[in-house]
């Protein structure tokens, strides 16, 4: 293959993969009895016009949203979405308050015509309005609303009232209309926050979601990798109209994309017919003989060990696959090795100091400068103030601390760790160094210098000063 021919292949391989990574939001493992309970909700509120509501709780990036948007799609090529279903979808941090909530039901239900300049009294009417644009037929049959709502918990925040929740969940509690309300919350004690009124309508139905459950971690990690940079075996890509040709497609297509994510991004899918299918087939033999490569998977199963959230092992793919090139036409197992490494190895050290106060990290520069001059010998706090407060007058911006507070400060990065005590070996007991006021203990910095200036390189509140201060090193 000519080089201009491997380069353009190249090029359709990383852009189709990125569009992959990005935008797959659909293919979730695991959790078959969840994912079930899911289903069937949806289904009995679509076909049997029933009314349910639902909490889905488990950590941050353990697939609820995932669960949704899989149970959705299975449920557009069984039913006409179109006609019989309204998808509402609402997020605690963007639609807590009721008159933006209001704002985005009514354009996701398309009704702002129908809305247009009316007034109402209360919220319960103007939802009621709402649902009843929706009746239509001999029998006003209203179409099936399903609302989803992202951030469950904070629609229940203290000091807001919960009127969209009472008024959705009092819908499905007397049937007014065919609805499922499902919310998706991380907080295991969301209950709590919950009014009496609003509790007396909910359904009480509670679907848990726990990363792992019933694979190992690195076996889950192996898949992802597998699907995610794996390129379909057949290049032709059909938009799927019927349950059949659908059931017919994910066959023929395995690792495809759906059109609707090449239409969403305004790309022209026929231009990855121009893949070479022995090429592909070269890519994808590439990919298998990764996962079998014992060093990539020691590293995926030290992935596994920090991060269990899938968002962020597709952010590392994301990052491998932007360094394929003409020149790199593969990917190479040492950058997966380099890439899980900066994401995961030195971030504990560097998070940990970036989280720290500007008073605590001016603390620990101004320990680190005075070890420097003492050639490592350990410090106390007194003398660790006095480099400080010498900074502090030296600078003007630096506001003035009380002394309590900085003592304050250096006991929290004694409690972190950040600092450790020195320890007398000579005395048994340690009863020297336990007769010592806490001041004048002496203590050594537990981090190292490189993580420290790393720390305030990423910094981003850190004022230029103090980054000016930790970055020249004090004679």
């Amino acid at each position: 293959m000519l080089n201009s021919e491997i380069d353009k292949q190249i090029k359709l391989i990383r852009k189709y993969l990125k569009l992959k990574i990005v935008e797959d939001n659909i293919n979730f493992r695991g959790h078959e009895n969840e994912r079930k309970h899911v289903y069937d909700i949806f289904m009995k509120s679509i076909q049997q016009g029933e009314s349910h509501s639902a909490l889905i709780i488990g950590p941050r990036g353990c697939g609820k949203t995932t669960l949704i948007n899989s149970v959705l799609y299975q449920v557009s090529n069984e039913v006409d979405m179109e006609n019989d279903v309204i998808v509402v979808k609402l997020n605690g941090f963007l639609h807590h308050e009721e008159k933006v909530a209001l704002k985005s039901i009514t354009a996701q239900m398309q009704l702002e015509n129908a809305v247009g300049d009316r007034v109402f009294g209360t919220f319960a009417e103007n939802l009621s309005f709402l649902l009843s644009c929706l009746m239509s037929g001999l029998d006003r049959r209203c179409r099936t609303m399903i609302f989803i709502l992202e951030e469950f918990d904070m629609f229940c925040h203290s000091g807001r009232t919960q009127t969209l929740l009472y008024n959705l969940f009092d819908i499905t509690h007397n049937k007014q209309a065919p609805m499922c309300v499902l919310g998706i919350t991380n907080r295991l004690d969301v209950m709590e926050l919950l009014e009496k009124r609003v509790k007396s309508r909910f359904s009480h139905r509670h679907i848990f979601i726990f990363p792992n459950e019933n694979e190992m971690p690195v076996q889950k990690l192996i898949d992802v990798f597998v699907q995610c940079l794996s390129m379909p075996k057949s290049r032709k890509i059909k938009k799927a109209s019927k349950k059949s040709t659908a059931i017919k497609e994910t066959v023929n297509l395995e690792f495809s994309l759906r059109e609707e994510i090449f239409e969403k991004c305004n790309i022209d899918s026929r231009q990855f017919l121009d893949l070479n299918s022995e090429f592909i087939e070269s890519w994808n033999s590439h990919i298998q003989s990764l996962v079998e490569e014992e060093r990539v998977v020691d590293y995926l199963e030290k992935f596994s060990y920090f991060v269990v959230n899938e968002q962020i092992f597709r952010n590392v793919l994301f990052q491998i696959v932007s360094k394929l090139s003409p020149k790199k036409p593969y990917i190479d197992p040492q950058d997966i090795i380099l890439t899980i490494d900066n994401t995961v190895t030195p971030e504990h050290r560097v998070k940990l100091l970036q989280s720290l106060s500007i008073l605590e990290l001016s603390l620990v520069i101004a320990m680190m400068h005075g070890m420097e001059i003492f050639d490592g010998q350990p410090m106390n706090f007194e003398m660790v103030l006095h480099r400080y407060t010498k900074f502090a007058n030296e600078n003007s911006s630096t506001q003035s601390v009380p002394r309590p507070v900085i003592l304050k400060a250096f006991e929290h990065l004694q409690s972190l760790e950040i600092i450790m005590p020195i320890r007398n070996d000579s005395s048994s007991g340690d009863t020297t160094t336990s007769r010592v006021q806490k001041e004048y203990k002496l203590y050594t910095l537990a981090v190292p210098v490189e993580d420290i200036k790393e720390a305030v390189k990423g910094f981003k509140a850190l004022p230029t000063e103090i980054q000016h201060w930790a970055n020249n090193s004090v004679v």
